[in-house]
């Protein structure tokens, strides 16, 4: 008897996030998150917030992801464009 794995519906986020187009999602992502921080918190919190906006930004034009560890995935996006030869 064949077991479901939920692996192959995450490995197709997993392709789009490490794409160009999620990677872009990132960056858009990470600039909300500062404009939020800086015109919507109050200060010093707002100054926090914004600076937490700088993680999605630059996992998105490095091609990480910081978070895939924690669910056994790689930290390198290209692994998933490439095949996970890299």
């Amino acid at each position: 008897m064949k077991e479901h794995t939920p692996a192959v519906e995450g490995k197709s986020f997993e392709r789009f996030m490490a794409g160009p187009y999620g990677r872009a999602l990132r960056a858009a992502l990470g600039v909300a998150i500062i404009a939020i921080g800086l015109l919507l918190v109050g200060k010093p919190a707002g100054y926090i917030v914004a600076a937490a906006g700088i993680l999605p930004i630059a996992s998105g034009g490095l091609g990480l992801c910081p978070v895939a560890p924690l669910w056994g995935g790689h930290f390198i996006g290209s692994r998933y464009r490439d095949g996970g030869r890299k």
